[in-house]
């Protein structure tokens, strides 16, 4: 095996060698693209992710136990991952043992690689002769080559490439290996074989935090699946481990938002798998209330709240001046109604490792609560931290498992794609409409704006029949909406009568009759092209919802008819047209007339995130907030849960609708290991 891969390696190491030439375009290309998301505002806001977001804290990740270096360590704890690397590199540049260089420059590679800076871990690999020293360094080059086709979704070629599992002696490789082997799994929508590489990437490691994160993106897996896959992967005979997981995420879909329901599955479901490794501690953990404490003492009045933004980073300094501005205008209307607490603001550029020092810097300052930061490496590195001294009000969300156990003081509040999309699950719910289609862009915003509808169907006891990813500059989605609708279907039936009966006989298609809901994850340009076809194809009874990015960014009433019959969800800012006199709103428009365009919502985060703050005890006795970004509520996880209002095309007109309420649902914790 090793021999015929070798063999192989000169035309994949070409392949890759390529990078660096197409690097500086892809480079150029996303700078474009994170300038563009900033025009758009939110876009950037809720995507703020580095590729060391997340990685559990050093002292967590087995990684480091192979960094002995003082020097390099101090840098990834500084969030300096490349110089850390850097420091292996020259390492490798004085080694005379060429087993000893080889093994420092695949070390940096794999420290780099394992924080997604695939371009600068392919120059280290670029650097290796084709013939390694030992087998084992082959095999650690073809894991982190994997690693780079799974970057570029090329998840064959990451299968083709990676080591036979039994030849890797080392259990951390092997870890890696199965880890890289579910990447390619997922990209391929294959959950079968990705639950079975995760099971066994768990059967490699030790850690403790690493397993819960490894059981936490099982049941991210598992809970993002159609009832009818889950249903099809019990046929499968895979073990007690593989079992106990399809069992357990069956018997959550089928409790729904019921309690004594969850619960005494839960119970037949722990007697069933005593041995399982998800039993007792993760199970548990499902409903286990975390975040912030609502029993804490919060009546020590706050007079001095730190703020910290990355005022100066390259891609978010607009997005966080428009913060810091929504902020300051709250907090000089709350200053000409009563006294208020002094803000303080603190630059934290775009280093994680920074985030942390200014932290500490605000609290030895006498700051009483934390607003921030916004990025996600930074809010996971305050989260992280094992004391949380004061209210702490992060600006974007991480996923459980990046939050430090015991953490009491955290609030995550951001915008997010997925509030709008489980908004309408919301609605959906709400108006007993249980099966859905999903028709969603073919981009990274589509994709999880209908993951978050389809795990939220699924709390509420509903179900996703059929997803449809819409091809990108296309306007024809006929192929797609008759999968999605079951016309395909119905023709083929047809076809098969006529030729059995011999006749040419008159046909109208007919759409399958257990979808009630149609989820548009798309954008506004999309939505024009699909309404009529939905109409076209006999769908036009079918309740239609969307996000915020259906609606026009014009007045047009001829131009929106497309539009029309198509709900959609934003904030109060946005839509709610008795907040035109509200002077908060009106001291910001008169100031920053951007602030009624692109960046409006931003400036309605600033102005929440000051009246959250002051506001704790009322929000932790349950207390909902009218927010400009939405109702907000503090839930058990300590979240802000936006309720958002609602609108809907009319004549080519936006017209305000009234919302509606589902049960809210139980708490449920996931990550991710990258």
């Amino acid at each position: 095996m090793y021999r015929v891969r070798s063999e192989n390696m000169n035309f994949l190491k070409g392949r890759k060698a390529d990078l660096d030439a197409v690097g500086g375009a892809l480079s150029a290309a996303r700078t474009h693209v994170k300038l563009l998301m900033i025009t758009l505002s939110v876009c950037l806001l809720s995507a703020c992710v580095t590729p060391n977001s997340s990685l559990p804290p050093l002292a967590e990740n087995p990684m480091h136990a192979r960094v002995t270096d003082p020097a390099a360590r101090k840098q990834l704890q500084l969030g300096n991952p490349i110089g850390a690397a850097e420091i292996y590199t020259q390492k490798a540049n004085r080694a005379e043992n060429a087993e000893v260089r080889q093994d420092y420059t695949l070390l940096a590679a794999e420290i780099l690689f394992d924080r997604s800076l695939y371009s600068e871990g392919q120059q280290r690999i670029d650097s290796l002769p084709e013939d390694l020293a030992t087998l084992a360094l082959s095999q650690r080059r073809d894991i982190l080559l994997a690693k780079s086709f799974n970057f570029d979704r090329e998840p064959e070629q990451a299968l083709e490439i990676l080591p036979d599992p039994n030849t890797v002696e080392s259990a951390f490789h092997r870890a890696r290996l199965y880890e890289a082997q579910a990447q390619a799994y997922s990209i391929l929508q294959d959950p079968d074989s990705e639950l079975i590489a995760r099971i066994e990437l768990e059967q490699n490691i030790n850690d403790p935090a690493i397993i819960q994160q490894g059981h936490e993106q099982i049941w991210n897996l598992l809970t993002t699946q159609p009832l009818s896959n889950l249903r099809t992967m019990t046929t499968n005979v895979r073990g007690d481990v593989y079992q106990g997981w399809i069992e357990l995420a069956l018997t959550h879909a089928a409790s729904g938002v019921q309690g004594d329901k969850r619960r005494s599955g839960m119970r037949d479901w722990q007697q069933r798998f005593p041995n399982h490794p998800a039993n007792p501690e993760f199970v548990a953990s499902l409903y286990m209330p975390s975040g912030f404490d609502s029993n804490q003492n919060l009546d020590t009045p706050i007079n001095q709240i730190a703020v910290l933004l990355p005022l100066s980073g390259s891609n978010t300094a607009a997005v966080a001046a428009a913060i810091r501005d929504g902020l300051i205008a709250a907090h000089d209307h709350a200053k000409s109604q009563l006294q208020a607490p002094t803000l303080r603001f603190y630059d934290v550029g775009e280093n994680a490792g920074y985030a942390r020092t200014a932290y500490a810097t605000a609290i030895n300052d006498g700051a009483g609560a934390v607003i921030g930061p916004l990025r996600k490496n930074a809010v996971a590195a305050i989260a992280s931290q094992r004391d949380i001294p004061v209210p702490t009000l992060t600006l974007n969300t991480i996923q459980g498992s990046g939050i430090s156990a015991g953490t009491s003081n955290i609030i995550q509040f951001g915008l997010a794609p997925e509030d709008e999309a489980r908004s309408a699950a919301a609605r959906a719910a709400g108006l007993n409409l249980n099966n859905a289609v999903i028709l969603q862009s073919d981009d990274s915003r589509g994709e999880r704006e209908g993951r978050a509808f389809q795990d939220t169907m699924f709390l509420y006891g509903g179900n996703v029949a059929h997803i449809a990813v819409l091809p990108k500059d296309e306007y024809d989605y006929s192929k797609q909406i008759k999968e999605a609708l079951g016309i395909d279907k119905s023709d083929e039936r047809f076809k098969t009568l006529s030729r059995t009966i011999g006749e040419k006989l008159f046909f109208e298609p007919s759409i399958r009759n257990d979808i009630d809901v149609i989820f548009l994850a798309v954008t506004s340009e999309q939505a024009r092209s699909v309404r009529p076809q939905l109409d076209f194809f006999h769908a036009r009874a079918i309740t239609r919802l969307g996000t915020s990015r259906v609606a026009s960014l014009d007045d047009d009433p001829k131009n929106n008819k497309d539009l029309n019959t198509i709900y959609y969800p934003d904030a109060p800012w946005v839509l709610r047209k008795s907040l035109q006199n509200d002077p908060v709103r009106k001291s910001i428009l008169a100031t920053f007339p951007s602030a009624e365009g692109a960046y409006a919502k931003l400036y309605a985060l600033g102005a929440d995130a000051y009246q959250l703050v002051t506001n704790l005890n009322e929000l932790s006795q349950g207390q909902r907030l009218q927010g400009y970004t939405g109702g907000l509520e503090l839930t058990q996880d300590g979240r802000i849960q936006r309720h958002l209002d609602w609108a809907q095309y009319v004549d080519g007109v936006s017209e305000n609708v009234k919302s509606v309420e589902a049960p809210s649902l139980p708490s449920i914790t996931s990550s991710s290991i990258n």
